[in-house]
């Protein structure tokens, strides 16, 4: 088998898997379309999303949730990689109808007929930023306790 030079003709032509929509029957009454090849660059933004969100609402006292983190994480997975509904900008409004969306009997059906292969891509990156961030939190505290050190080291050679 001969193999071909990649280029960038061949990248636009796989990338069209993204854009790809598969019809899900949830029931008699409905059915939406979700997105089962997770497009990398989506899948990035979503999860930087997640954890300010996340974040923000641990931390303002205006907006509070039942909801957890696997919650969050699966239901933003839903949104994202769904067409049931474009995901609000405001916190609030986002949070209101988060847990609108967590009560209906179809966010199993759609969350389940996700590819495991996307689901997986999904995790990898999650736990890559984890990793990243992990690090530099290390880092961090690494450079600190070198400053620490350096200062008591002075602080100890002028009293000599």
């Amino acid at each position: 088998m001969t193999s071909q030079k990649l280029t960038l003709g061949h990248i636009k032509e796989e990338n069209k898997k993204y854009s790809e929509k598969q019809k899900i029957e949830l029931n008699d009454q409905y059915h939406t379309y979700i997105y089962p090849n997770f497009d990398p660059t989506r899948v990035s933004k979503m999860i930087k999303t997640l954890i300010k969100d996340y974040v923000d609402i641990q931390s303002k006292k205006g907006v509070k949730t039942d909801l957890g983190a696997g919650d969050l994480a699966n239901l933003y997975m839903v949104i994202e990689f769904s067409d049931i509904a474009d995901m609000p900008k405001a916190l609030t409004a986002k949070v209101k109808m988060l847990e609108e969306v967590a009560k209906s009997e179809h966010i199993k059906t759609i969350y389940d007929s996700f590819p495991k292969e996307s689901l997986k891509k999904v995790e990898d990156a999650a736990n890559g930023f984890v990793d990243f961030i992990s690090s530099a939190a290390e880092k961090n505290a690494n450079k600190a306790n070198e400053d620490i050190l350096k200062k008591v080291e002075e602080l100890t050679q002028e009293e000599s």
